[in-house]
């Protein structure tokens, strides 16, 4: 059964389509097609640039220093 075939509510039934062939390149090594790429490359892009937007960028020292917190867990 595919991702687009048991769509939760309110999941763009495109943003479905686009896992589902990115599942299919990952299970299968079928080829996803520019226009897949494209749309998925868009929507990444529209999200990284929203995540800046709202909580900005993390100097290097401060994400450094956040790995290292993680190595003494």
């Amino acid at each position: 059964m595919s991702t687009a075939e048991t769509q939760p509510a309110g999941i763009d039934l495109q943003v479905l389509a686009d896992l589902d062939a990115v599942m299919n390149r990952i299970i299968d090594g079928a080829a996803v097609d520019p226009e897949t790429s494209r749309r998925i490359e868009e929507r990444a892009d529209r999200i990284t640039e929203e995540f800046r937007r709202t909580r900005g960028v993390m100097e290097d020292d401060r994400f450094q220093a956040l790995l290292h917190d993680d190595d003494d867990a």
